[in-house]
């Protein structure tokens, strides 16, 4: 059956509706006493261990098949793992896929499955045998074959064209060739900016490099740059790489990236980009003509990351791959709990002539074909939800990809190259959520104070007549990150509690041009901060919402703001703060995104550098705070430290304030998703904070 975009695939939200109107409804005879069966329970805590995250659909080289990753929790071992799934692409409806690794498996990961260009492997990563290797499945049967053994393990790969190797990107340093022992354990040194980064940890002075892996096993390593060389691609004849790379003087002191090309036969490299902006994720052309990849002059992240085009060959001057093509953010990232893909590649079609890219745009993300011969931009999906991860088949027919909407973590789904026929192929959480009672938000926008439009989700849970909800606001990461049709396991289990929740994208979220995106620049904590508040004002004005019973929460930038909220007014009742910044000042000193604190809020004209961070930083401004505040913090976050959140806490638990601080060992900055914290440590910091808003709200 096809599925309309437009309506919720599973499960089905709160609705009043007669179950006559239902198509999964059985019919009762008239003559039978129809029974009401009991309410679903709504999401809770405990759900959220629950939920598997399907990502990463790849098609065979001849349209059959598609393979996919699933990844899952395991409360009981209080670990993830996960594995390589595969369906039949052609078969138009929902089906069971098949489990192609990893079964019984409780902690290993297998993922980024890629087909050989003949169709009859599958290789994949896996951490089956303690470092992450690449490992090939034969189709026709047999166990899976470790082909390489790299020291550092390997962070992305690809097939050579003609299928005999492959291309890897692992870290390393000279000393590694010396096989002299290594002396971190005894002394760590820091000489540049970028030694260490967040997940990582300290980088002990390696940087990605590309390796060759042929099918045997053996390794050679093909660059050998002080700095990372990364999201390389094949050209067609296999006889050059293209990839990004940051290779000016001193690289640790910006965060601009180049396009490069690598031939194969003479070790050169030549730049085909400026090296000033972000060139990202480059993508050859079938022709061998020209490569596209994104593109942002900014180094900001308030900039359109757009999709662009250069010849490979001729040194001509890249460009727009159409002329409105400039308007677009190729972002693939809708704020949730379980996915982290910032961004994709484009995808040429077999013709060299036109483009699949994503687009962010008002909460949504969605699918556009850019023909660069006729110069068009044509949209192939629309209505609610966001398509992620696409792949576009080898003869260009078929389009594979996962949509998420607020009542959908991530399934498979396919459409013809026109963007006709949408299918959903997998239900990976529809047992779950279909036994379960979910709230749909609505889509409301305000005037903020300087009458610049504001749009948010709000969730309102079922009421009794003349009952007003408690509100929580919750403000996202970046700035330039954003809410929108995706599903928030928090907001539900709020909801499912009685509250509502407005999920606001003040200005600086993406997907609303980049004249918007920009206008968080020096100002975080300015007018950001009253489009908020006119946002709760919007809705204690126009919803049932108790404006005595507010409360407030945020991750990162979310975590800043709550912080900063809390300090300039009194209204909320509660506050829980993810992994915040509590002084910009420290913060964009001990960030390992150093660089960008200095380029995002550097001061204005009249207030330039320390002054100006110590202006808009909560620890500035603490001894106004009233409101108890939860501060919620990862042990090894290098974007936003640790110490943001307990020099905050030192300062008001000496006030004898109310207020905790929570350390979650071993975890970085994005803790809630699911391949970052443990289990117990996700579904720990959601129950507290559910708690903490049951307390004081």
């Amino acid at each position: 059956m096809i599925e309309n975009e437009d309506m919720a695939t599973t499960p089905r939200p709160i609705v009043h509706e007669s179950l006559s109107t239902s198509p999964d409804t059985i019919q009762v005879p008239a003559t039978q006493t129809a029974t009401v069966p009991p309410a679903n329970p709504f999401i809770s805590v405990d759900d959220l261990l629950a939920l598997k995250v399907a990502s990463d659909p790849q098609i065979s080289p001849d349209g059959s098949l598609i393979a996919f990753t699933i990844l899952q929790c395991h409360e009981e071992t209080n670990t993830t793992s996960s594995a390589i799934w595969l369906l039949h692409c052609k078969d138009g409806k929902t089906q069971t896929p098949s489990q192609m690794t990893g079964t019984g498996i409780e902690k290993h990961h297998d993922f980024a499955p890629r087909w050989s260009p003949d169709g009859q492997f599958l290789a994949f990563l896996s951490d089956r045998n303690g470092s992450i290797q690449i490992y090939i499945l034969p189709l026709a049967g047999g166990e899976a074959l470790q082909i390489s053994n790299l020291s550092h393990g390997i962070t992305e790969y690809s097939w050579r064209p003609d299928g005999k190797a492959l291309m890897a990107h692992s870290p390393w340093k000279p000393i590694d060739d010396l096989n002299q022992p290594d002396t971190d354990a005894i002394s760590i040194v820091y000489s540049r900016l970028d030694e260490q980064f967040d997940g990582l940890g300290y980088k002990e002075g390696r940087h990605q490099q590309i390796w060759l892996l042929t099918l045997d096993g053996t390794a050679t390593r093909l660059t050998s740059e002080p700095i990372d060389v990364i999201q390389s691609c094949w050209s067609p004849d296999g006889k050059e790489i293209a990839f990004c790379a940051n290779r000016r003087p001193d690289p640790d002191l910006s965060v601009s990236i180049a396009l490069w090309v690598l031939t194969l036969s003479t070790g050169q490299m030549r730049c085909l980009t400026s090296q000033d902006g972000l060139a990202q994720m480059p993508s050859w052309s079938p022709d061998g003509q020209n490569i596209a990849y994104y593109y942002s002059l900014d180094q900001t992240e308030t900039g359109n990351i757009s999709p662009w085009v250069v010849n490979a060959h001729d040194n001509s001057a890249p460009r727009p791959t159409t002329s409105s093509a400039v308007n677009l953010t190729c972002l693939e990232l809708i704020v949730d709990e379980l996915h982290i893909s910032m961004i994709g590649r484009p995808f040429w079609f077999p013709d060299s002539k036109s483009l699949i890219v994503t687009v962010q745009e008002r909460g949504q993300v969605h699918l556009y074909r850019l023909d660069i011969e006729h110069d068009q931009t044509i949209k192939l999906t629309s209505g609610n939800g966001c398509y992620i991860n696409p792949q576009l088949s080898q003869d260009g027919q078929t389009i594979t990809m996962i949509r998420t909407d607020w009542f959908t973590p991530g399934d498979v789904w396919s459409m013809d190259s026109k963007g006709e026929n949408r299918h959903k192929l997998t239900g990976v959480n529809d047992t779950l959520l279909r036994s379960r009672q979910l709230v749909r938000p609505k889509r409301i926008t305000w005037q903020s104070s300087d009458g610049l439009e504001i749009e948010g989700w709000l969730y309102l849970p079922p009421l009794q007549q003349e009952v007003k909800a408690p509100l929580i606001l919750e403000i996202h990461g970046g700035p330039s990150l954003a809410w929108g049709d995706s599903y928030v396991h928090e907001f539900q289990v709020l909801a499912g509690k009685g509250y509502a929740v407005l999920a606001a994208n003040s200005r600086g979220s993406a997907g609303y041009g980049e004249e918007f995106c920009k206008k968080s620049l020096n100002d975080w904590g300015g007018n950001d901060f009253l489009d908020l508040m006119a946002g709760i004002d919007h809705v204690l004005a126009t919803e049932p919402v108790d404006g005595t019973r507010l409360g407030i929460g945020g991750l990162s930038y979310g975590g800043y703001m709550t912080n900063w909220a809390i300090t300039q007014t009194n209204r909320f009742k509660a506050a829980v703060s993810r992994n915040g910044i509590s002084s910009l000042f420290s913060a964009g000193l001990l960030s390992d995104g150093t660089t960008w604190f200095d380029s995002v809020m550097s001061g204005t004209g009249s207030e330039s550098g320390q002054s100006f961070q110590q202006s808009r930083s909560a620890l500035t401004f603490a001894d106004n705070i009233t409101t108890p505040l939860l501060l919620l913090h990862a042990d090894n976050d290098l974007r936003c430290p640790f110490s943001e959140s307990y020099q905050l806490f030192v300062v008001l638990r000496k006030r004898k304030h109310t207020v905790e601080l929570v350390r979650y060992p071993g975890v970085s900055h994005l803790m809630d998703l699911p391949d970052c914290g443990t289990p117990k440590q996700r579904a720990d910091r959601l129950f507290r904070t559910v708690e903490w808003f049951e307390r004081f709200v």
